[in-house]
């Protein structure tokens, strides 16, 4: 085929061609010479082929010949080399399955001009050694990371489509999907051959375990968890709850071979932060012996009542016992308040007062109030153990200005409760309405002479007798009964001047004096008793208030049961407590992304913090720190994140070990609180704890890139190598020769025009 580099439009070049015949014509026509016809004719066709020749060359004609390129397809087979292509759950196992159906149905069904380049990944993408077989060795498979390798391959090296053989396992954070979006971009599907089936190996699991944060100390507790046993269908299993060697919980059942829910009962024991662990017993054949066990930690606590009860009464020589153990007794009558006693040691006048500092009954130890260790808390921190302070009749110069105020603080900020009895030391006697528990009492003191040795009988008023303190018969009838009949005299007062507004008077005396009150203080709730508990105003109250214990004797304190007298106060000490007991929020809870993890990961650790009216704290500073072995090293410091509302960091996971996470948080040096969680670092084989294969994720991965997903288990073999490397159409070439310049051009040219010269010159024209 011939084309022209130049060509002119044909109009001009009939136009020109035309123009140039006329003159040529004319110029034969007017020659001086005289030729014949036949001459002219040939002398005007010889010159008209000349030009015309010459009109070709400029025009530069060329010869085009098309050559055709075909394209050669490039098809990489990328095999997962993973330790889970070696799960043998069918014929021959999943990577030899896969790479002979793959062989069979795929590669041998290629077209002519397919070249195939053959992979392998687990942690990396590798070329395999020629004749080296596959062995599925590798630790991770790493999907993704493969798919990412094949992304940034060089241009030169350019793709038509990728065959991915795997049991579409991924143990990366990675998302396989993402990178096959990348190569639908590029124009590469992604053709995945699953293999394997989703069938759980032989194993029995135990996963989803759930506890609550704390329980009480020698209080059954329950721990929930989900145990799969696939493969063991009709097996019997032993659970235990462990802590460390000690077995706390047995429990034996039937597996289901499925999922099947748990609870397991133990009773932890002590107190403090402590680790526990389920323990599943091993099957034979098991796969795996690693997910038998799970660990959780309880922070266990003690939920009785703790009463903090001061006595300024010292020994009497009437008393079988020491004074203050009447009351102790009394609320220990109920095996949920505990009871540590601090007695008086000095009398007002600075003389040493004949006390007894031990219960004759357990050797318990009791000390003075003033004790620099052992006596009246020296710090909030250590009086917030305590629900309810009761002090009776200690002198004003027992506490420090500090000590006073804590006990405001427990009362009004922490819903403690605090309870003043009457006493020579006691309301303006003791000279308390000039110090800050004033606030909380809720009668209006008098002043430093208000003590009355005066007999009085309490009267309940009308519209008291719905209310706990008082309401301790069962029945209205015989709480009146206990009251009015039962109730002993009283043998002394401190005189008040009245109750506080929001006061709530439960006993007056003779000419009505108010005997008891009680009153909500912030958070707290506080109770005022004006006369005693003791020898002196209360000697009957504290022995004679109760029923006879053999009805054929007299009714003394030998004779009595004290029952009521019992009842009052455990009723009032619940009552004072409710405020503190029932808080059920931290101000600090710490939680974590994960409890479990492996050397390497990384664990977020999510701190609230809030105040006692439950707003959040923006403002603290947040230390967590990492125990192991005993020994606690600050790890990070959480950083307050407005959005989530709270504090937050990241923590590496630790060496491999069972470890104790703590967060704690203060304000200008101040503890707000603190909270604690367990965190398990292991070596987990994440590629052989679940070899179930996911032909969904390999499905995926196809559809994501315009692929097609195969199985080896379910896709027919209909000539699959043609339908996966279709070669695309081949490049044509146009190649062009130019012309003009050619010889028997140049002699045709030549030859044309000396002819016509010669024959002009032969026939005389000139």
């Amino acid at each position: 085929m011939t084309e022209f580099t130049h060509p002119p439009d044909w109009r001009w070049l009939i136009g020109l061609g035309a123009a140039g015949a006329i003159a040529i014509a004319l110029s034969y026509a007017f020659a001086r010479g005289r030729a014949g016809a036949v001459v002219r004719t040939a002398c005007t066709l010889l010159r008209l082929l000349a030009i015309a020749g010459l009109v070709v060359c400029l025009l530069d004609p060329n010869h085009v010949r098309k050559i055709l390129h075909p394209h050669k397809a490039r098809l990489a087979v990328v095999f997962d080399t993973s330790q889970s292509m070696a799960t043998v759950d069918v014929p021959g196992g999943r990577l030899a399955a896969a790479r002979a159906w793959a062989d069979r149905h795929v590669i041998r069904g290629l077209p002519k001009g397919v070249e195939i380049a053959s992979l392998t990944f687990s942690d990396a993408l590798r070329r395999p050694s020629n004749n080296v077989p596959l062995s599925p060795t590798g630790s991770v498979s790493a999907i993704a990371g493969a798919l990412g390798s094949l992304l940034a391959a060089p241009a030169d090296d350019s793709l038509s489509g990728i065959l991915l053989v795997s049991d579409g396992i991924e143990t990366t954070s990675q998302s396989p999907e993402a990178a096959a979006r990348q190569f639908r971009r590029r124009g590469i599907p992604i053709h995945t051959i699953s293999t394997g089936t989703t069938n759980e190996m032989r194993d029995v699991i135990l996963e989803q375990l759930q506890v609550r944060r704390s329980a009480a100390n020698d209080a059954p507790t329950k721990v929930a968890l989900e145990l799969r046993s696939p493969g063991f269908k009709g097996s019997n299993v032993t659970l235990q709850i462990r802590r460390g060697k000690d077995v706390l919980a047995v429990r034996s059942l039937r597996l289901n071979g499925s999922n099947q829910p748990v609870e397991l009962e133990f009773t932890p024991r002590g107190k403090g932060f402590q680790v526990f662990e389920v323990v599943a017993s091993q099957q034979a054949g098991e796969w795996l012996a690693a997910n038998n066990q799970r660990k959780f930690a309880l922070e266990v606590v003690d939920p009785s009542l703790r009463v903090l009860y001061m006595e300024g009464t010292p020994q009497q020589a009437s008393s079988p016992m020491p004074e203050w153990k009447y009351l102790k007794d009394a609320l220990q009558s109920d095996p949920g308040i505990k009871v540590r006693v601090l007695y008086r040691q000095f009398g007002n006048n600075g003389q040493y007062l004949n006390t007894v500092d031990a219960d004759p009954a357990t050797g318990e130890r009791a000390f003075p109030v003033e004790h620099p260790t052992e006596g009246f808390p020296q710090s909030l921190e250590k009086l917030l153990e305590y629900d309810v302070v009761i002090h009776s009749d200690i002198r004003r110069e027992s506490f420090t200005t500090n000590q006073l105020d804590f006990i405001a603080r427990l009362v009004e900020q922490h819903g403690g409760g605090f309870v003043m009895i009457g006493g020579n030391s006691a309301f303006g006697r003791g000279g308390y309405h000039k110090t800050v528990l004033d606030r909380i009492i809720p009668l209006a003191m008098e002043g430093a002479y208000d003590n009355e040795a005066t007999p009085t009988q309490l009267r309940v008023p009308a519209n008291a007798w719905s209310h706990p303190l008082v309401n301790i018969g069962g029945t209205p009838e015989n709480t009146r009964r206990i009251w009015t009949e039962r109730f002993p005299t009283l043998y002394g007062y401190n005189r008040v001047e009245r109750a506080k507004p929001g006061a709530t008077v439960l006993g007056t005396g003779d000419d009505g004096v108010i005997l008891l009150a009680v009153q909500q203080s912030g958070r707290g709730r506080t109770m005022a008793f004006t006369s005693d508990t003791t020898r002196s105003w209360g000697r009957d109250f504290e022995t004679l208030w109760g029923e006879p214990i053999r009805r054929d004797r007299g009714f003394d304190e030998d004779n009595c049961d004290s029952r009521y007298y019992r009842s009052f106060w455990v009723n009032a000490v619940r009552w004072l407590a409710a405020g503190k007991s029932g808080r059920t929020n931290q101000p600090v809870v710490l939680e974590l992304s994960q409890g479990y993890g492996s050397p390497g990961d990384s664990v977020t650790a999510t701190v609230r913090i809030r105040d006692t009216a439950q707003r959040d704290v923006p403002n603290a500073e947040v230390s967590l720190f990492l125990s192991t072995g005993g020994l606690s090293n600050l790890v990070a410091t959480a950083r307050y994140d407005a959005a989530s509302r709270a504090y937050r960091a990241t923590i590496p996971m630790p060496s491999v070990g069972t470890h104790i996470l703590s967060a704690v948080a203060t304000i200008r040096s101040n503890r707000l609180g603190d909270d604690r969680q367990l965190l398990v670092s292991e070596v987990i084989d994440r590629e052989l704890a679940d070899l179930r294969a996911r032909p969904d994720i390999m499905a995926s991965i196809a559809r994501a890139s315009g692929g097609t997903a195969f199985d080896v288990a379910t896709t027919p073999p209909d000539n699959l190598g043609a339908t996966l490397a279709k070669l695309p159409p081949p490049t044509e070439e146009l190649r062009r020769t130019p012309l003009w310049d050619k010889l028997p051009w140049l002699l045709t040219a030549l030859g044309l025009i000396s002819t016509e010269w010669l024959l002009r010159r032969w026939r005389g024209l000139a």
